[in-house]
């Protein structure tokens, strides 16, 4: 009887054990599978912001202060702006200035561009210097063709991002991504940057800061406003290291927000909280 005792409390604890362990991975399976989407969130947000920033100094008439996006972020005052011919510097100064949207910057935005702005066929060079969103520091160029007008009488660009973000938790996400970025909305309005919405597909790869890459492929449209600080609609697909694929869903019906879902390999569902 008491051997038979001592077996039932150790295959006991073994099973508690097991139990355990199978929890521990269960989370920490949990907390990776969001970190892709947090790490692609936190690039995404980052490179569109700053052409966003860049399109509305290049609406100023001459150098000044800029007020980026009207209804959702800089401070009047806190972006100051120099337009030379060919170049465009938005200086946030060297502390952080928080933003309308809630994100806090620092450093300077440099475009350089060939022939006018809003010409067919300019191209727009994006580079850095000491730029900072939110404490995690900016890297790399990004380059945007204007390609004029598509079929339905839209403007929309060709993009090119070849850049990094260093996150202030540690660790650097790299992109190299290509994209056309469509003005669905608002470009009839080129002074009131408040009603401009965009549509955004293309593909890329980002490596993650524990060095593994994924490929990225928009496969439904990314919806971007200028009145909201997240994606509004799309769905992005990872394509993983060992086949697996997940998928992020920020809606299907445009709507500003800061959550989004995303799917795993078998089909589980969770939210997240975008930064």
């Amino acid at each position: 009887m008491k051997a038979s005792a001592t077996f039932s409390f150790f295959k006991a604890l073994f099973t508690v054990v097991l139990l355990l362990f199978y929890m521990q991975s269960c989370k920490k399976s949990s907390q990776e599978d969001i970190s892709y989407a947090s790490d692609h969130t936190a690039a995404e947000q980052a490179f569109n912001d700053i052409q966003s920033i860049g399109d509305q100094a290049a609406s100023l008439a001459t150098s000044g202060t800029m007020d980026y996006k009207t209804t959702a972020t800089t401070i009047s005052g806190c972006a100051t702006v120099t337009k030379e011919p060919g170049i465009i510097t938005i200086d946030f100064g060297n502390t952080n200035c928080e933003c309308k949207d809630g994100r806090a910057r620092r450093g300077k935005i440099i475009i350089t561009y060939n022939g006018g702005y809003l010409d067919s066929g300019s191209v727009r060079t994006t580079t850095f210097d000491n730029f900072y969103q939110n404490d995690n520091k900016i890297t790399g160029t990004k380059t945007v063709t204007y390609m004029g007008f598509n079929k339905a009488g839209q403007p929309y660009y060709k993009v090119h991002i070849d850049g990094s973000v260093t996150l202030k938790s540690g660790g650097t996400i790299t992109t190299v991504w290509d994209r056309e970025r469509t003005w669905t909305e608002g470009y009839n309005t080129p002074g009131d940057k408040s009603d401009d919405v965009f549509k955004t597909t293309g593909t890329g790869t980002i490596t993650r800061p524990n060095g593994s890459v994924m490929d990225i492929n928009i496969s439904l449209p990314l919806i971007t406003a200028a009145s909201c600080r997240w994606v509004e609609a799309g769905t992005v697909l990872f394509s993983l290291p060992g086949g697996k694929t997940k998928a992020l869903n920020y809606g299907d019906i445009p709507e500003c927000d800061d959550s989004a879902k995303i799917t795993l390999s078998n089909g589980t569902v969770k939210v997240i909280t975008l930064p």
